[in-house]
């Protein structure tokens, strides 16, 4: 084989190189594109999920299904690592949360919007315990969603504390059987007072009824000084409920301002949206237009080309007609 060929081989070689390693360059720009455009919308959606994920409030109504539809979704995709962590962060989150909600009679804290009554179900010091510690190892509670969940669980000690205590009290009073005294009960009834108005309550009050009649019963004067007794507690009753109340009020307002910032947020992305919305379209517009132009320039030129391809052939069939002509006259001659 001369210098010659064995040169051109080489160009050859090294062009299918050049070529191959292009083409794979523009293959990994491309998944590497995809990869970004998917990691974009997942994290999209995981914003979705809250009312406002920078200060951590969840969205209204929401349930822990829309985290394993995520997460599951994440899961097929590559390279999405840091997007999977965060799911399970807020997945844990909610969960805290839910299961917070759980301890009540209602919802405490649903989306912005916080009870200002909340009424524990029952005891529960273990499972409030549970809870602290695992808002304690949040990412979250830091953010106005974390100190939110701290003062709800502190709420939920207190009334827990003070259902055990009452709970307690009661069960030696009635223990204490005819040996009650009215001091007895009146304690009781101060113990009572300050539990909040829902169920857990309401059936401390019916066990308490007895003793209360027993009282009456013995001695006049003891049902008097009960009544009076009853309406002065009432009103520190009410008092201290106000006073918890008071606080979860202040902190509701300020949920609802942040609502109404986000709704003006919400509507002004709505608007740039639109608008960069109306303009990839315009974009795309005139993209296909040029893209046609183009295509239309093309085919005039081929068409051009091909007019004077024919023009030149038949240009040299008359030519060459005209020479054999000429040729046989002088043949003739």
């Amino acid at each position: 084989m001369d210098k010659k060929k064995i040169g051109w081989l080489v160009l050859g070689v090294i062009v299918i190189v050049a070529l191959s390693f292009a083409g794979y360059r523009i293959y990994q720009e491309k998944v590497t594109q995809t990869e970004n455009a998917h990691r974009k919308v997942l994290n999209e959606r995981l914003t979705n999920l809250y009312e406002d994920q920078k200060t951590g409030y969840f969205k209204a109504n929401l349930s822990e299904t829309a985290f394993d539809d995520l997460t599951n979704e994440v899961k097929n995709q590559q390279e999405n690592s840091q997007t999977l962590t965060d799911i399970e962060h807020a997945k844990k989150d909610f969960a805290i949360q839910t299961e917070l909600n759980g301890l009540f009679e209602s919802d405490v804290l649903n989306g912005l919007d916080l009870s200002a009554h909340p009424i524990l179900t029952g005891p529960e010091a273990e499972k409030i315990k549970e809870l602290k510690n695992q808002l304690a190892e949040s990412t979250a509670k830091e953010k106005d969603w974390g100190q939110d969940m701290a003062m709800i669980l502190g709420i939920a000690e207190k009334q827990s504390t003070d259902y055990t205590k009452a709970d307690e009290n009661l069960n030696n009073l009635l223990n204490k059987g005819n040996a009650i005294r009215l001091s007895d009960y009146l304690a009781e009834v101060r113990t009572l007072a300050v539990l909040p108005d829902g169920e857990y309550k309401e059936g401390l009050l019916k066990k308490l009824e007895p003793i209360k009649n027993q009282l009456a019963n013995e001695n006049a004067s003891f049902a008097n000084e009960i009544q009076q007794s009853e309406a002065s507690l009432a009103a520190a009753e009410k008092a201290y409920q106000e006073k918890q109340a008071k606080a979860l009020l202040a902190r509701n307002k300020e949920l609802s301002e942040l609502k109404k910032e986000l709704a003006k947020k919400q509507a002004t992305y709505d608007s740039y949206k639109d608008l960069q919305d109306s303009i990839n379209d315009s974009k795309r517009a005139e993209s296909s237009r040029k893209q046609k132009e183009s295509e239309e320039s093309a085919t005039r030129d081929s068409s051009s080309e091909s007019s004077s391809a024919t023009s030149s052939s038949s240009s040299s069939s008359s030519s060459s007609s005209s020479t054999t002509s000429s040729s046989g006259q002088e043949e003739d001659n």
